[in-house]
């Protein structure tokens, strides 16, 4: 996944995708066509697991909160039973029905109402909203920071649960125990202000920690998985697990739990960096570069396409080549900075960003005769 100089990774959500055994598919565009264009079927890399459950991963891109970001980021009152533990009854009395607007979950601002909502900040509240969804067999999305996805203007048909797991241990010098919702942006600039290399290129990524575990985020010579120590997890039948980083694989924007078929979420990871002086100055130098080549005061995404392996050039030259940039398909248009960025500039509908991507898939294959794949994730109203 990347821009240019590999600076750029996608990361967002604190849930992930399971390999696709039932993909799910966008509208076909012959619902959405607009002039003349006749643009093929935009598919999805998006997947439901046999308990219902879609699956996303995340995304990145620099960009300021919105008021309803800021909003989300105070801490509701816990989900907590007489017990100790997540009351179930609780749960179905906190979830919203029919007022969380979706485009206020997302970086690009687009997106309908989803038909239950719910906000979870501790790990014990996740797994039981995942046992609930199971119990009443209603489909569920668990979000992060919503800067990979692409919501239907319809909204999502099942229960979206907005991962807000921020917790943060310093289990000794260099060793960080941090939930999955935990900003990884804010992870990236607070090791390295304390003088700790490894995830200075998080720096400028608003995805989650969680995402970043997932997708193996990395960039300018560094990835996520060469500082993992442990991750813990929840699966779908709602048992938590430990693993230990020999437990793992990682590769190229890769890792093995997009292989796990019961994987529901990740629920922490254990990071291991290394002292070095000049960690501060690296990440600031990287975040620096960013926002010299990303538009990151627009409603974007991030990176929109992954850059082909083992061809020596990026997606966003290819699309720079094939004339694209600042090309427009109603409210959504290619950023004229940088070409692997789509920016929702007045208004844009998901089915007007779905056209967009489609036609500059179509136009690179066309004049290259490479396939670029998509790195945000489109979901659907429903299966």
């Amino acid at each position: 996944m990347g821009v240019e100089e590999g600076a750029k990774q996608q990361i967002n959500m604190a849930l992930l995708p399971l390999p696709s055994s039932s993909p799910l598919s966008s509208p076909t565009t012959s619902h959405i066509t607009k002039s003349n264009m006749s643009l093929s079927f935009l598919p999805t890399s998006l997947a439901l697991s046999p308990n219902n459950h879609l699956l996303l991963s995340p995304a990145s891109k620099t960009i300021t909160p919105t008021k309803e970001e800021v909003a989300l980021s105070s801490t509701p009152p816990p989900l907590v039973g007489l017990d100790g533990g997540v009351d179930l009854s609780l749960i179905d009395r906190s979830i919203l029905r029919d007022h969380k607007c979706l485009k206020e979950l997302s970086t690009w601002g687009i997106g309908g109402p989803c038909k239950y909502f719910i906000q979870v900040s501790r790990p014990s509240e996740l797994v039981s909203a995942i046992r609930y969804c199971e119990m009443k067999r209603i489909q569920y999305l668990i979000v992060g920071r919503g800067s990979n996805c692409l919501f239907d203007d319809r909204g999502f048909d099942g229960l979206v649960i907005l991962n807000r797991l921020d917790q943060f241990e310093v289990i000794e010098p260099g060793v960080y125990m941090v939930g999955s919702g935990y900003p990884f942006n804010r992870l990236g600039v607070r090791c390295s202000v304390e003088g700790y290399s490894g995830l200075e290129f998080a720096g400028g990524i608003p995805g989650t920690v969680g995402g970043a575990v997932f997708m193996n985020a990395g960039a300018n010579e560094q990835d996520t998985g060469s500082v993992i120590d442990e991750v813990e997890i929840v699966t779908t039948e709602g048992e938590v697990q430990r693993l230990r980083r020999s437990d793992i694989a990682f590769g190229y924007r890769w890792s093995s739990f997009q292989e796990m078929t019961d994987l529901a979420a990740i629920l922490s990871a254990r990071f291991r960096l290394t002292a070095a002086e000049k960690s501060r100055e690296r990440q600031r130098a990287l975040l620096e570069r960013r926002r010299r080549t990303q538009p990151i005061r627009e409603r974007t995404a991030g990176s929109v396409f992954r850059n082909p392996l083992n061809l020596g050039i990026s997606a966003g030259e290819l699309i720079e080549l094939a004339g694209l940039k600042g090309f427009e398909i109603g409210g959504a248009k290619v950023s004229p900075l940088h070409a692997n960025f789509f920016i929702n500039f007045n208004s844009s509908t998901s089915s007007d960003m779905l056209l967009l991507i489609n036609h500059v898939k179509e136009e690179v294959h066309r004049v290259f005769q490479v396939q670029l794949k998509e790195e945000m994730r489109y979901v659907p109203y429903r299966n």
